[in-house]
């Protein structure tokens, strides 16, 4: 009961930042997929080419480490340069690519996850809790667009009754707490819905193979 409780004081913090936190991963063992074109180094860009952020002119950076057995280890960067590290799955239903994000510890403290915001990743800081979160995944050799769902738009959908979906509603949102498996057949069923996730994805290009 304390774990709910905290989750659901800190749960504004999660819609804010424009994620749909949950409490289970997306993923099972058995739609679990290897996907070779992801380790490596990532930077963040805008039509075609690199953002840079700050006044040292670095770009945010995504740096995937395969883990073996279908597991990957990912060290974001912000364009602050403060590192965060998260573990990393894919999961492939029908022909779309789903990734779910666990934060594990700071990369530069070595602490865990729960830390004091204000020093913390930017990225780090939509997983303040360990929770999972999830975005659509579309891969090519040299880039990668993740898109993440709109907190809003899971929103209508449960106010108005159109779905069902184990959650907790807050003061100012909800946290889902569906089973794996619910939660697979409710980002299959809206993948293709442009209204579903956030305006602008995140486009990557991969450093080393441009």
């Amino acid at each position: 009961m304390k774990k709910y409780l905290v989750l659901f004081a800190l749960a504004v913090f999660f819609i804010l930042q424009g994620c749909i936190p949950s409490l289970h991963p997306i993923y099972t063992t058995d739609k679990l997929v290897e996907v070779k074109e992801l380790p490596g180094l990532w930077t963040e860009s805008g039509n075609g080419q690199v953002t840079y952020k700050n006044s040292e002119g670095k770009p945010e950076s995504w740096n995937f480490n395969d883990q073996g057995d279908k597991s990957y280890e990912l060290i974001h960067t912000d364009d602050q340069g403060r590192k965060a590290v998260f573990e990393v799955h894919v999961i492939k239903l029908d022909r779309y690519y789903f990734m779910d994000f666990y934060p594990t510890e700071s990369a530069e403290e070595g602490e865990p996850v729960i830390a004091d915001v204000y020093k913390m990743n930017d990225m780090e800081q939509m997983h303040l809790l360990p929770v999972h979160t999830f975005a659509k995944l579309e891969i090519s050799p040299t880039e990668l667009k993740i898109s993440m769902f709109d907190p809003d738009f899971l929103k209508k959908l449960l106010e108005n009754q159109q779905i069902r979906i184990k959650h907790e509603k807050t003061e100012s949102g909800f946290v889902l707490t569906a089973s794996p498996e619910e939660l697979q057949k409710f980002v299959a069923k809206y993948a293709d819905v442009k209204e579903a996730f956030l305006p602008d994805p995140t486009v990557l290009k991969n450093r080393l193979k441009e």
